[in-house]
């Protein structure tokens, strides 16, 4: 059978950057906390957050701690691509960077992580000492293929991301990644910083990840659903869909039906109490 492939996402998916000197640990917490209100805004709660000594909060995509050394902030999805240019040159450290890839295949496949998988033991068996590999499966179509483990600077996961979010019971974001897999590398340590501070440097970051992402994939032994040198377009205008779009979602399928049943069930000034809305 003959596929095509379209990349739809390739960028940054995460940050960790601490700051250590006055002036930008100051920064640092100006804007997370403006990050933060945003984040509010779309209706994420603020929760507190504790890393490595760190004490803090963290609401959606944002976590920021602060401790004697400094500060430190964590930023996920679109987040961490959107705000590389201005957290890496004033960044006393990155100790963490995910780069990924996220491809559509057509016609929708499940045996990708297998197959990567498979073809990862292979190559180990004739490279012993390259990175584990290791395959989670469910039965819905779930898959997560590992190569490498926790403890090392490298780690490189393929997974369905349409069946993740069948998993969560996100059914416009099964519609969104439809036929998607996604090639995550997450970079720690000291290989961090100078990944992030070259992809800071670069001409343009999607190509850049996109060949990093592919070129580390095939040197464990897989060759990824999408090409090295970006030939296939990112698709127009596809982006992300924000924390605001999930939890309205969240908002329409799980609360609007007790709502509903409350109204049934109760006057409306009593309703309007229990939700907490002024009259």
């Amino acid at each position: 059978m003959q596929y095509s492939t379209t990349v739809l996402e390739s960028q940054a998916d995460w940050l960790t950057a601490s700051f250590h000197t006055r002036d930008s640990a100051a920064r640092a917490k100006s804007d997370a906390e403006r990050w933060t209100r945003q984040e509010q805004a779309n209706g994420a709660e603020v929760k507190s957050f504790c890393v490595s000594n760190y004490v803090g909060w963290m609401a959606g995509r944002v976590r920021y701690g602060e401790s004697q050394k400094g500060a430190i902030i964590q930023l996920s999805g679109q987040l961490a691509e959107d705000h590389i240019p201005d957290m890496v040159p004033r960044a006393s450290n990155v100790s963490r960077l995910d780069l990924a890839v996220t491809v559509r295949i057509e016609p929708s496949r499940t045996d990708v992580g297998r197959a990567a998988f498979n073809d990862a033991c292979d190559y180990r068996a004739f490279h012993p000492s390259s990175a584990r590999p290791s395959l989670y499966e469910n039965g819905d179509g779930g898959a997560t293929l590992y190569v490498g483990d926790r403890a090392s600077n490298w780690i490189l996961r393929v997974y369905n991301k349409e069946a993740e979010c069948v998993e969560n019971r996100d059914t416009p974001g099964a519609e969104h990644y439809a036929g998607c897999w996604r090639y995550e590398l997450e970079v720690k340590g000291k290989d961090a910083l100078r990944q992030a501070q070259l992809y800071h440097a670069v001409d343009s970051r999607p190509t850049h990840v996109q060949g990093y992402v592919y070129q580390w994939t095939v040197n464990h032994g897989v060759v990824p659903a999408f090409p090295y040198d970006g030939s296939v377009k990112l698709e127009p205008g596809f982006r992300r869909r924000s924390d605001r779009d999930s939890r309205l979602l969240w908002l329409a399928e799980s609360v609007r039906p007790a709502v509903q049943w409350l109204r049934e069930s109760t006057d409306r000034t009593t309703l309007i109490g229990l939700l907490g809305l002024d009259t």
